[in-house]
């Protein structure tokens, strides 16, 4: 990987980041999921403000603790 390449992964991580946290505020969940682009389900909608998939939700998680 060279070093465009990395400023472009760190460039989309952060914009992914700066859309989460308005969406948060704004209390809006995404109809697709960022991700892997299907549908989020209607009762995961109403329960949390998000822009994932109950799927792609847990393998952010687990690539998150590492």
């Amino acid at each position: 990987m060279d070093n465009a390449d990395l400023a472009s992964t760190v460039e989309m991580e952060a914009r992914e980041r700066i859309l989460a946290k308005h969406q948060e505020k704004i209390g809006v969940s995404s109809l697709y999921c960022r991700i892997c682009e299907d549908p989020i389900t209607e009762e995961r909608r109403k329960l949390i403000v998000t822009d994932l998939c109950i799927e792609c939700a847990a393998m952010e998680e687990k690539r998150n603790r590492r």
